[in-house]
C-alpha cells in the first residue's frame, strides 16, 4: 500500500465510527498487509487523548505507537527495542513539528472549530501516513534516535526533583 492509500484507509475507518487511535492503528497495519481481526480493541481507550480526556497524548499518535509495537515490538525482555523507540520518537517529533504539540486538547485548539470531526479525520489520516512512511524508510528518522532509558538493564531513572521543571512537550501548559 502507498502512503496515500493508508491515509485514505484511516479517514474511511474514522468516518465508519472508529475513533482516532483505532483508525490509525488499523490503517497502519493494513498498510503492512495485515488485517488483524479485533485489533482496534487495542486502541479504543486511547481515543481523544486517553479515555476522551483530551489532555493526554493525541489518540492518533497513540494508535500509531500501538501499531509500531505490534509490527516491531519485542517478544521478550531480553530483546533490544532501540529501533522501535527511535521510530516512535521520530514520528512524535515530526507530529510535534507539524502541530506544535502532541497533547490532544492543545492540538484540537490549534486545529480550530470542527464540523463532523473533519479536522480530526484529516489529522488521523495524516498521522497514519507519518507512521507508514517511517516504517517504509526508518533511515529517514535516524537522526531522531530516542535516548536510552536504562530499561534494558532494569536501572531506575531518578525522578524529577520536587518543584523541578515539568516536561510539557511544548503544549501550552498542559
Amino acid at each position: 500500500m502507498e502512503r496515500q492509500d493508508v491515509e485514505q484507509r484511516a479517514a474511511a475507518l474514522f468516518r465508519s465510527g472508529l475513533n482516532c487511535a483505532e483508525s490509525v492503528l488499523a490503517a497502519v497495519l493494513a498498510g503492512r498487509g495485515l488485517e488483524v481481526e479485533g485489533v482496534t480493541r487495542l486502541g479504543t481507550a486511547f481515543g481523544a487523548g486517553a479515555g476522551r480526556s483530551k489532555v493526554e497524548l493525541c489518540g492518533a499518535l497513540s494508535g500509531g505507537f500501538i501499531a509500531l509495537g505490534y509490527l516491531r515490538g519485542r517478544r521478550s525482555g531480553d530483546e533490544r527495542w532501540d529501533d522501535v523507540a527511535a521510530l516512535a520518537a521520530g514520528v512524535r517529533r515530526r507530529f510535534e513539528a507539524e502541530h506544535g504539540c502532541t497533547a490532544c486538547g492543545s492540538v484540537l485548539m490549534a486545529l480550530g472549530p470542527q464540523e463532523n470531526m473533519d479536522k480530526c479525520i484529516q489529522l488521523s489520516a495524516e498521522t497514519a501516513g507519518y507512521f507508514h512512511e517511517a516504517l517504509d524508510n526508518p533511515q529517514a528518522l535516524a537522526s531522531a534516535a530516542a535516548a536510552p532509558c536504562g530499561c534494558s538493564a532494569r536501572q531506575s531513572t531518578p525522578a524529577a526533583p520536587a518543584g523541578g521543571p515539568a516536561t510539557t512537550g511544548g503544549c501550552g501548559g498542559d
